[in-house]
């Protein structure tokens, strides 16, 4: 791998593809028995027992206003991801996935950007890669929205 390629790994999320640096997926594991939170936004699920960590899940779509699939198809999975802030307090959040992610190596300049017509709050970008489209995630944002709805 060159270097100015990333590592990157693309998860499905309802109908679209989230982008993000291979490093920044610890795991991706079977939903069992998530733990419920009242008083939460439809998109908080509520928390999964990973490896003895609390974790907050979220539905990435139902946080963008889409629609969530319904978790009963057996189809669905969780993503571990690995946060990025000062706040050791929420070092995972993970979000619904449907199917097997990929694997791509990621050169900047082969990616056409796009941001008109964003309006997920975590999304930070829309890019084109080889003809398919990629929503990049904006961790920060994501991190900053579930501690958020964690602290009331």
């Amino acid at each position: 791998m060159s270097d100015n390629q990333v590592k990157c790994i693309a998860l499905n999320v309802n109908e679209d593809k989230l982008l993000l640096p291979n490093a920044a997926v610890a795991e991706i594991v079977p939903i069992k028995n998530i733990i419920n939170v009242a008083n939460k936004p439809a998109w908080m699920l509520g928390y999964l027992d990973w490896r003895g960590n609390s974790v907050p899940l979220v539905s990435f779509e139902a946080m963008g206003g889409v629609r969530m699939p319904s978790l009963a198809s057996g189809t669905i999975k969780a993503a571990i991801l690995i946060t990025v802030g000062e706040d050791k307090s929420l070092p995972f959040i993970s979000i619904l996935v449907q199917g097997s992610p990929s694997i791509l190596n990621v050169k900047e300049e082969e990616m056409l950007s796009n941001k008109e017509g964003i309006t997920h709050p975590a999304v930070e970008d829309k890019v084109m890669i080889a003809e398919e489209t990629y929503s990049v995630m904006n961790m920060e944002n994501l991190e900053a929205i579930v501690k958020n709805v964690m602290t009331y």
